[in-house]
């Protein structure tokens, strides 16, 4: 008999919501990461009131660096558009810290977690999963792939395409001093978002009690154009005086993940179940991938338990994905709207963002996931 259930790979927060989840339901996962927690992640680092409801942490009560916002600027061809709620829409967090924090949750619920362990083979169907590390092999009925834009689950098992749109990212996330954080502060706290001139993507300014978040993400930026792009915003931030001149950042550094528009990727198969970055559920145009990556690993725990429990498959757990994050594929607007030319879209982007409500509801609340806390 094995000595584990379900064996998660990867445990950043799908996975480690998964492993808590089942952890929860008294059964033994296993949690296998090559990193050495706590871990540098890089990302912008918010995550909305319905992720921390699927958590079940209050956000009065989370123990780090958690920094509640009700507002939030966008910025496009030199206009500033800003955005207030009554309650908080989302909340910035360091994810070295709450990376760290769900994973020792899960191990304290009872999963097995081992960190700095590479995966160097897996294998999964009707007979079960077979996983190959530097450390030995790990079995189990169910496998669940949770290690982000490269897991090796969804490289073996995902029929990953060569179409698949990939966003690159770079970003600096910097803690203040004392002296430097009361200057800042003195500047506002509200986050602001920069939509890039030719709709490829957007850059962030996002403070975080005492921290610092800048970045930008874009598609197409492996042939160099990146970082013209993280050089032109750290510039703007600069002229605008929201970044002064003498503050030394911690250097930029890059990373890259899937959106969930073209080619999507195999969700479930015999014996096994994609969660979160490793399924390519991050939002489309946004980016924001940790509210799908929490809500898929809820939902992955739930069909791990169905199936050891009753025998149902993983199928299920698939359609429920689709149901929530779509296909994977555009459209016919969206089909249409990438053809749009240039000009017109612009347009229809400064109509968009002039717009309070449409502000609200599309961009905040549909690309985004930004909703307000409920009361």
């Amino acid at each position: 008999m094995p000595a584990h259930d379900v064996i998660v790979v990867g445990g950043g927060p799908g996975g480690s919501t998964a492993a808590w989840r089942l952890a929860a339901a008294g059964l033994r996962p296993l949690v296998l990461d090559a990193a050495v927690f706590p871990r540098v992640k890089l990302c912008a680092g918010w995550v909305t009131p319905q992720a921390l409801a699927d958590l079940e942490i209050d956000p009065e009560k989370y123990p780090l660096t958690i920094q509640p916002f009700s507002a939030c600027a966008l910025a496009f061809e030199g206009a500033r558009h800003e955005t207030r709620w009554e309650r908080p829409a989302s909340y910035g967090i360091i994810r070295r810290e709450f990376d760290h924090y769900l994973l020792e949750r899960a191990a304290a619920a009872g999963a097995d977690v081992r960190w700095g362990i590479r995966v160097t083979g897996v294998a999964a169907g009707p007979a079960g999963a077979r996983v190959e590390t530097e450390r030995g092999v790990f079995e189990a009925p169910v496998l669940m792939g949770a290690g982000g834009h490269r897991c090796p689950v969804a490289r073996a098992l995902g029929e990953i395409s060569e179409h698949e749109e990939v966003v690159v990212a770079q970003e600096s996330e910097t803690r203040l001093t004392p002296e430097w954080h009361q200057r800042l502060a003195a500047l506002g706290t509200v986050p602001e978002l920069y939509v890039e001139p030719d709709l490829r993507g957007y850059g962030w300014f996002f403070p975080k009690q005492d921290v610092i978040n800048i970045g930008i993400g874009c598609t197409g930026g492996s042939n160099g154009s990146l970082l013209r792009r993280r050089d032109a915003l750290v510039s703007a931030l600069g002229a605008s005086g929201r970044l002064p001149a003498d503050l030394p950042l911690e250097p930029f550094k890059g990373h890259a993940y899937v959106v969930r528009r073209r080619a999507p990727r195999r969700l479930a198969g015999e014996g096994f179940c994609l969660v979160g970055d490793a399924a390519g559920l991050a939002r489309a145009l946004s980016g924001a991938g940790l509210g799908p990556a929490i809500r898929s690993g809820r939902l992955a725990a739930e069909a791990a338990v169905g199936l050891l429990r009753r025998g149902a498959g993983l199928d299920g757990y698939a359609r429920e994905i689709v149901r929530l994050y779509g296909p994977g594929e555009p459209g016919w607007v969206g089909q249409r709207l990438a053809r749009l030319p240039e000009a017109i879209a612009r347009a229809a982007v400064r109509l968009i963002l002039g717009s309070g409500m449409m502000r609200r509801r599309l961009v905040f609340g549909t690309v985004f996931g930004m909703r307000e806390e409920a009361p």
